[in-house]
């Protein structure tokens, strides 16, 4: 399989994600009236997906660090990985709100 098509079906998969964690997010903040429970369910989700901004950080500090060779890489590919992230990040919060909203 080509990176292209790859990339593609990564991109379609984490933008159905992440608007059904928008959708998710709307129609529960509707249902619980905006209250203590949901605002806290929100906040610890938010802080799981936070958890994959640090590893981000920590693997381009070590690409960083240990890569001898330069790096060329163009804006579109740039922004491809950039939405590929921003979309496994909204797919851990959908996960994490899920899960806080059954628990708590």
């Amino acid at each position: 399989m080509n990176d292209q098509k790859m990339f593609l079906i990564l991109l379609i998969f984490y933008l159905v994600i992440s608007l059904g964690l928008w959708i998710y997010k709307a129609v529960k903040q509707v249902k619980y009236k905006n209250d203590e429970r949901w605002a806290s369910i929100q906040l610890k989700a938010n802080n799981a997906a936070n958890l994959i901004n640090w590893i981000l950080v920590v693997v381009i500090l070590i690409i960083q660090v240990f890569m001898d060779t330069t790096l060329t890489i163009t804006v579109s590919r740039m922004v491809t990985y950039f939405l590929i992230f921003l979309g496994a990040r909204n797919a851990l919060e959908l996960g994490a709100t899920l899960i806080y909203d059954r628990i708590m």
